[in-house]
């Protein structure tokens, strides 16, 4: 006699289970197609012929050899800089990731908030930042004047280096604590040293994570802007990599190229974040 009533409240659960996922995920896929939208609007303005020269914007880029040799500077630049910001970056973060991962010290949550202060700042703050300490303080003025790094290329590995290294050491970290320390326990129990039990057992384990970490570091430099501007500055043909480009263009008019740009700028971060979901890659992403 009660099966209908038991019935009754499955089927009403369930059409409120499915309600509420509906309302749910309404949310969610309203701000995914906002997303979509502004990054496909941009594709499809590349796309549209230019009311005076009767050719379409992107054909214009490709045949104007000042645009084309300005963006492709800007390309070799950015892919040169941040490849090269991204090999220190991670070389600093292994260490200091499993450092804070598997040891705990007085100075731990200093350290750890410290570490956080180059992401959370904003950008041109930290750019400014830099500058000062570059060319007021004592230390930073002795380096500058040994390894000039105001306004030159150099620059421009040292201000993506500011944001992309803390970015790397949080990415790491997060894969370190995914590591059950009872591994290196037990490999130590067997005879390894603490330093081969790291290079024997976790290292190997969070080779995936250290792939996906740099990946996702070298992706970070390249889009760098603010620090660049206030420490390299932008000057074109020197230090104007595509985030400095795309604002350059802008200025002057260009409209085309800084889309160009945009386009060019959101296809490989998407390349990105695949890999590094192939990879597996989890922990922040700022």
């Amino acid at each position: 006699m009660l099966e209908p009533k038991v019935k009754t409240s499955r089927s009403r659960g369930t059409v409120r289970d499915l309600n509420l996922r509906l309302i749910l995920s309404t949310f969610l896929f309203v701000y995914v197609g906002f997303v979509l939208m502004v990054f496909i609007s941009n594709a499809l303005w590349l796309g549209r012929e230019n009311q005076v020269t009767h050719t379409r914007y992107i054909t214009q880029v490709i045949q104007d050899q000042e645009m084309r040799d300005g963006l492709w500077f800007s390309i070799k630049l950015s892919l040169e800089t941040s490849l090269i910001t991204s090999v220190i970056a991670i070389l600093i973060a292994i260490p200091s990731a499993y450092a804070l991962s598997r040891y705990k010290f007085r100075l731990f949550s200093f350290l750890d908030t410290v570490i956080d202060l180059p992401i959370v700042v904003p950008p041109l703050i930290g750019g400014l930042a830099l500058l000062i300490f570059f060319k007021q303080s004592t230390i930073g003025n002795a380096i500058n004047n040994v390894v000039p790094i105001v306004f030159t290329k150099t620059g421009i590995v040292v201000a993506q280096f500011f944001v992309a290294s803390a970015f790397s050491i949080r990415t790491l970290k997060a894969t370190f604590d995914q590591i059950n320390p009872r591994f290196e326990a037990v490999a130590r129990s067997l005879g390894c040293t603490s330093w081969q039990a790291m290079w024997r057992i976790a290292l190997p384990l969070a080779k995936n994570g250290i792939i996906a970490g740099l990946v996702m570091t070298w992706a970070r430099a390249l889009g760098e802007f603010g620090p660049i501007m206030m420490l390299a500055g932008a000057t074109p043909g020197k230090t104007d990599v595509l985030s400095v480009a795309a604002f350059l263009s802008m200025s002057s008019g260009r409209v085309e190229v800084s889309i160009a740009i945009v386009v060019l700028m959101v296809l490989v971060a998407t390349a990105t974040l695949i890999t590094f979901k192939k990879l597996g890659g989890q922990g922040y992403i700022w």
